[in-house]
């Protein structure tokens, strides 16, 4: 019987405590955390994008990745926030002779090439373990919607223990899949179409989660805890999640050329195949919309030099009601280095077509034309909700009003895009169409539809990635009196806080990744630097240590 390999990684003093190492053994690498005094082992990737770990932080006993802040247990490495869906691999280890010895499984999970190409939850993770349950359980748990929010919900249900039936209703023809890389790699050609799905298939027939592909659902009766779809099945439920996402926002038919061939949408894998395809001929890109996906859009479809890209916006600067003018102006200038035209201020009048009957031309309100034979919208999305209409009170918005723990009404309860939550820390109201925000919001209803009630009180965070530069933010300020900037904007290396009303409500950044990591947490804790205070330089790290004690 062989035993597994045994390896010499450094003295014992080699890390503070606190600290954070990567160190090579056989072919991969093993990140050694010292928390407390005691050594941890695990593996060096986080397992949804593989991102470096040595470059995060080990915050309230959880390790936070540096990219999408997914956060992992220690010592045990169980996933305890999303965007990844595995568990981090721990490691067994020992201390002698003065040195750091870590077994190794005979298959410890390398360093993955590209975030882009390996699917998100094969990157090295190990499947969470499900709960063992006392007793059969008779009852009936149906979500509608099998995206970010939907699959989070189906995996934590079965993790905890649901041992019930549980249908995931999914409108689209496919397993849940990845949606943001759609904007970014896949539509780049970097991520094939196999890069995409969260989850193999066998995953949920080992698991008994029923996915229905195409089950559109058309109507709900709450009294009769009954859902119709569109084939005419009816299903009944003893506890509901809503989360069906949102629908991509189309030209009104006032807008001539609204219905032309040569006019794409992006939110469905369908959607980017379609856009993806379609342009590996296109000579005039015309992206209508500086939102974060028509500006990663726009990059994306950038990398042929005989293609002319041209974003039209009603904003001077992409982002400014988000991110400030200053920073829209650097994103500005990083397309236009790329070769993306940005015409901001620039209104669409209409679309027209050329000898050949093909999209040809688009019109603005100035009544200059430019030639497009491909148009993509990113002029935002509307909450999927149709079927609740004069069923559920809907928000002006279409969304669903949702309280602490995400709930509805009996029985039912809604996450992700549709979902209109009380903000924390900031307060008021909001809907936030934020992949990572849907992933918590499910995990958190779904721990309430198990009967154990759970607050939701996350800090939104959402990254954007542009040319190979990504920006983090965490927080939500609709709205601020004042930006506070540290470092260089224009050289992608800074730091913002978003101030409202004399409170930091909110912090975007590039290169500050460590950083981002203990604001995060300090807005969690309610414990931020007065404006004032942040006006000098900071170290979010001591200022997080003396808020935790």
């Amino acid at each position: 019987m062989s035993l597994a390999p045994e390896y010499d990684l450094a003295a014992v003093d080699a890390l503070q405590d606190g600290e954070l190492k990567a160190f090579p053994a056989a072919d991969t690498q093993v990140l050694l955390v010292r928390e407390a005094g005691q050594y941890h082992a695990f593996a060096a990737r986080c397992p949804h994008y593989g991102a470096p770990l040595e470059k995060g932080r080990v915050v309230d006993g959880q390790l936070v990745c540096p990219w999408h802040h997914a956060c992992f247990r220690v010592p045990g490495g169980e996933l305890c926030e999303p965007p990844a869906l595995d568990d981090l691999p721990s490691y067994p280890l020992r201390i002698k002779d003065g040195r750091v010895l870590v077994t190794l499984p005979p298959a410890a999970p390398r360093v993955p090439a590209s975030p882009d190409a390996p699917p998100t939850a094969e990157t090295g993770g190990a499947e969470p373990a499900g709960a063992a349950a006392e007793t059969a359980d008779e009852r009936t748990f149906v979500i509608v919607g099998a995206g970010a929010a939907g699959q989070m919900a189906a995996q934590t249900l079965r993790t905890e223990g649901f041992t019930g039936r549980l249908v995931l209703l999914g409108a689209e023809a496919e397993l849940p899949y990845d949606r943001t890389k759609l904007s970014k790699s896949y539509l780049a050609g970097k991520a094939p179409d196999e890069a995409l799905p969260l989850r193999p298939t066998d995953f949920y027939a080992r698991h008994r989660i029923e996915h229905r592909a195409d089950a559109r659902v058309t109507s709900l009766d709450p009294a009769q805890k009954t859902l119709q779809l569109a084939d005419g099945t009816q299903l009944p439920y003893d506890a509901l999640l809503l989360c069906p996402g949102s629908v991509a926002r189309t030209l009104p038919p006032s807008v001539p050329g609204h219905d032309l061939p040569g006019l794409f949408t992006l939110r469905s894998h369908v959607d980017a195949r379609r856009l993806r395809d379609a342009a590996q001929d296109a000579r005039h890109v015309v992206v209508v919309g500086g939102s974060f996906i028509g500006m990663e859009a726009a990059a994306s479809l950038a990398g042929p030099p005989e293609r002319a890209v041209t974003v039209l916006a009603s904003e001077a600067e992409p982002f400014a009601k988000v991110l400030g003018p200053r920073i829209g102006a650097m994103f500005r200038q990083l397309h236009e280095e790329h070769g993306v035209q940005f015409r901001g201020g620039a209104r669409l009048a209409g679309l027209s077509t050329g000898p050949t009957g093909q999209l040809a031309t688009v019109a603005l309100e100035s009544g200059e034309t430019l030639p497009a034979d491909l148009v993509v919208l990113g002029i935002g999305v509307r909450p999927a909700t149709d079927f609740l209409d004069g069923v559920l009170p809907l928000t002006k918005d279409g969304g669903l009003k949702v309280g602490q723990r995400l709930g509805v009404q009996g029985g039912i309860w809604a996450a992700g895009d549709v979902a209109r939550f009380e903000l924390h820390p900031a307060g008021g109201s909001a809907r936030i169409e934020h992949w990572r925000v849907a992933q918590q919001q499910g995990r958190i209803a779904a721990l309430n539809m198990l009967g154990r009630p759970t607050t939701f009180d996350k800090v939104p965070f959402f990254w954007t990635q542009q040319f190979g530069k990504s920006l983090r933010y965490a927080g939500h300020a609709e709205g601020f009196d004042d930006i506070i900037y540290h470092g260089e904007v224009e050289k992608q290396d800074f730091l913002a806080l978003y101030v409202r009303e004399g409170r930091i409500l909110a912090a975007a950044a590039m290169n500050r990744d460590p950083d981002m990591i203990c604001i995060e947490a300090l807005l969690a804790l309610e414990q931020m630097p007065t404006p004032q205070q942040a006006r000098q330089p900071l170290d979010w790290a001591v200022l997080l240590a003396k808020a935790q004690q």
